[in-house]
C-alpha cells in the first residue's frame, strides 16, 4: 500500500505537515480545553454537560449534536494530555496512510459510533476523544490487516498480540475505573470497519460505504430515541413544576405517589418532592429533601436547591425562635438561620444576628 508518510529522519515540523487532520483535531481539542477553563473547573460534571458532554437527558431533550462535540471536551488536564500523547502520532500515520479526508470520515464518525455505544449501554455522562481515538486505532489494525494480506500473519504478529493486551487491560480497568468501554468498542468497531473500506486498492466504489453508514445512521437512531422510563419520569416532572406553580397542593401531591408508586428515579425529584412539603408544611420533612441537592455538585440545579433551601431553613428557624404555633427552640432557630445564611439569603444573616443579639 502506497502512502506519503515522510521518511524516518524528517523532524516533527514536516511530520506534522503531513498530518493537517491531525494537527486541526489536537487545536480543536485544545481551544476546547481552554473553553471549558475559562467558564470554571475542567473536572466538573455540571459544567462538562452544560457545555457539550454526552448527557442522556440533554441528548433526548433535544441536543443530538452532543454525540459529536463530548469527543472533544476532557475531564481535567491529565485525560487531555493522556489522548494528546497517545491520539496525536496514531492519527498522524493513519492520516499518513489514508489520506487526511478518509482520517477524518474515521475519526469523526468512530466518535459518533462510540457516543451512540455508550447512549445504547445507558453509560453515565462522558466526555473524551477515546471513542474516536478506538476508532482511528481499529483502522490501523485493518490497514495492517491488508497489509499482511492474511488473517494468519495477522493473529500471529507480535505488534497485534501486544496491542491486543492493550485492548483487553482497557476493558478490563473498565469494570473498576470510571471508563466508559462501550464507547471504545463503538469506536473500535466503526474505525476498523471503515479503515477496511477506506485501504482498498484501486478502483474504489462509493458503494462500499454504505453498509457502514447504513449500520452508523441505525446506531445513532436508536440512541437518539428517548427511553420510554426517561420520558416518563420527565412528564412526571413537569406534570409536578406545573401544580407547585399553579399552588395546587392535592394535584402535585397526586402526582407525587405516582410518581413514587411507578418508581421514578429522576435526580430532580427529591427538589419538587421538597418544595411540596414545604407548601404541606412539613418544613422539617422538606430540608431532608433539599440538603443533599444544595450540597450537590455545582450547577443550575444545586443554585436552585441552596435558594429553596434557604427560604425553608430561614422560615423554619424564624417559627422557632419566636415559637409560633409550636414550641420554641431558640437555639434550633439560631441554627437554621445561620443555615439559611450561608445558603446566601441576606435577609436570615439579618434575623440570625438579631436573634443572637437578643440572647446576649
Amino acid at each position: 500500500m502506497h502512502t506519503d508518510a515522510p521518511r524516518p529522519r524528517d523532524g516533527l515540523a514536516a511530520r506534522l505537515r503531513a498530518a493537517p487532520g491531525t494537527v486541526a483535531l489536537a487545536a480543536v481539542d485544545l481551544a476546547a480545553f481552554g473553553w471549558v477553563a475559562a467558564h470554571g473547573s475542567t473536572t466538573d460534571p455540571a459544567l462538562l454537560a452544560r457545555l457539550g458532554a454526552l448527557d442522556h437527558a440533554r441528548v433526548w431533550d433535544g441536543e443530538p449534536w452532543r454525540l459529536l462535540t463530548a469527543a472533544f471536551l476532557h475531564v481535567g488536564p491529565v485525560h487531555l494530555v493522556w489522548n494528546l500523547a497517545f491520539g496525536v502520532p496514531l492519527c498522524a500515520l493513519v492520516e499518513r496512510a489514508i489520506g487526511t479526508r478518509r482520517f477524518l470520515a474515521v475519526y469523526l464518525a468512530s466518535a459518533l459510533g462510540g457516543s451512540a455505544a455508550s447512549m445504547l449501554a445507558a453509560m453515565p455522562m462522558s466526555a473524551g476523544a477515546s471513542g474516536a481515538l478506538f476508532g482511528v486505532a481499529g483502522a490501523m489494525l485493518a490497514l495492517y490487516r491488508r497489509a499482511v494480506g492474511s488473517w494468519r500473519a495477522f493473529l500471529s504478529s507480535r505488534d497485534i498480540i501486544l496491542n491486543g493486551i492493550v485492548l483487553v487491560a482497557f476493558a478490563l480497568a473498565g469494570l473498576f475505573l470510571p471508563i466508559d468501554g462501550w464507547a471504545h468498542a463503538g469506536g473500535l468497531v466503526t474505525g476498523a470497519w471503515l479503515g477496511w473500506i477506506a485501504s482498498r486498492p484501486p478502483p474504489r466504489r462509493a458503494r462500499a460505504w454504505l453498509p457502514p453508514a447504513a449500520a452508523l445512521g441505525l446506531a445513532i437512531a436508536l440512541a437518539l430515541r428517548p427511553d420510554p422510563r426517561w420520558a416518563a419520569n420527565r412528564d412526571e416532572l413537569e406534570a409536578l413544576h406545573a401544580a407547585l406553580r399553579d399552588g395546587d397542593r392535592t394535584r402535585a401531591r397526586a402526582v407525587l405517589d405516582a410518581a413514587h408508586a411507578r418508581g421514578n428515579d429522576a435526580a430532580g425529584l427529591p427538589y419538587y418532592e421538597g418544595l411540596l412539603l414545604a407548601q404541606e408544611g412539613d418544613l422539617d420533612g422538606a430540608l431532608e429533601r433539599l440538603r443533599p441537592l444544595a450540597s450537590a455538585a455545582r450547577g443550575p440545579a444545586r443554585d436552585e436547591a441552596r435558594k429553596a433551601l434557604a427560604a425553608v431553613a430561614k422560615r423554619l428557624g424564624v417559627l422557632l425562635v419566636v415559637g409560633d404555633g409550636r414550641p420554641a427552640d431558640p437555639a434550633r432557630g439560631r441554627a437554621l438561620l445561620d443555615e439559611a445564611c450561608a445558603a446566601g439569603d441576606a435577609e436570615a444573616c439579618r434575623l440570625a444576628a438579631e436573634a443572637a443579639a437578643l440572647e446576649r
